[in-house]
């Protein structure tokens, strides 16, 4: 029992002589701008595999360190990397207060690309009128009256004079089945996904053009998009002063 006594005596002796050769390093990491610190920041000695993570202050420490040099890698999300070398005593503690300099995120380049049909490309039955397409049939009705002479194409007019409540049908499918589009703007009624054509009263006498695709469309179109899909696109706007024929 003494001998037992005597041997843990000597281990706990000998831990304290070697936890008192060991060093630490304690820090915080901040912003090099504003000085607020960064939680979460990734602290490294690449060398011997061993790291930790900021607190909510940015503060950190790294313990049970030889005395040595030590190469730390400092990392975090939208900020450069730095690295930094540090000398630990034994016994002592090393302090250091870590800035680290932001850096805007680099992603990959992005792609924008038109979603009107393109003649020979797209896999769909489209028509698409001109303006002077547009110029040659318009007769100041609505726009279901000119679309009606597009094939898979009809309408019926409340008034008979096709201004005002008019209702349009590509393929069987009534217009709460096709979507409308104005300058990619969806037109549909959020609720029954109809189009209230009385609300865009001789829209028609300034249009660049206009693209009707016959049959399911993309999900770009919205829900409504089962039927058909009409993009309408508008004459870009002029200050000046003039009259059109």
């Amino acid at each position: 029992m003494l001998r037992l006594k005597f041997w843990m005596m000597i281990l706990v002796f000998a831990s304290q002589v070697l936890l008192a050769q060991n060093g630490q390093i304690e820090g915080v990491v901040r912003d090099a701008a504003s000085a607020s610190p960064l939680a979460g920041a990734n602290i490294e000695i690449p060398a011997r595999r061993l790291g930790v993570s900021s607190d909510a202050q940015g503060h950190f420490v790294l313990t049970g360190l030889a005395p040595g040099r030590y190469q730390l890698s400092i990392s975090y999300i939208g900020y450069e990397t730095l690295r930094r070398e540090v000398a630990v005593a034994a016994g002592e503690t090393t302090v250091v207060t870590i800035e680290l300099k932001a850096r805007p995120l680099r992603g990959r380049e992005i792609s924008v690309v038109a979603t009107r049909a393109v003649e020979g490309e797209t896999p769909a039955a489209f028509s698409t009128l001109t303006r002077e397409d547009i110029a040659e049939r318009y007769y100041a009705q609505d726009i279901p009256v000119l679309l009606s002479e597009l094939p898979s194409t009809t309408f019926y007019s409340e008034g008979g004079n096709g201004i005002g409540y008019n209702y349009l049908s590509i393929r069987g499918f009534d217009q709460r089945r096709i979507s409308v589009m104005i300058n990619g703007v969806p037109q549909n009624d959020p609720e029954d996904h109809n189009v209230y054509w009385v609300d865009f009263p001789d829209l028609l006498g300034n249009v660049e053009d206009i693209q009707v695709q016959r049959g399911a469309g993309s999900a770009f179109y919205g829900p409504p998009a089962i039927g058909g899909s009409i993009n309408i696109i508008t004459s870009q706007f002029s200050p000046e002063r003039k009259l059109q024929a």
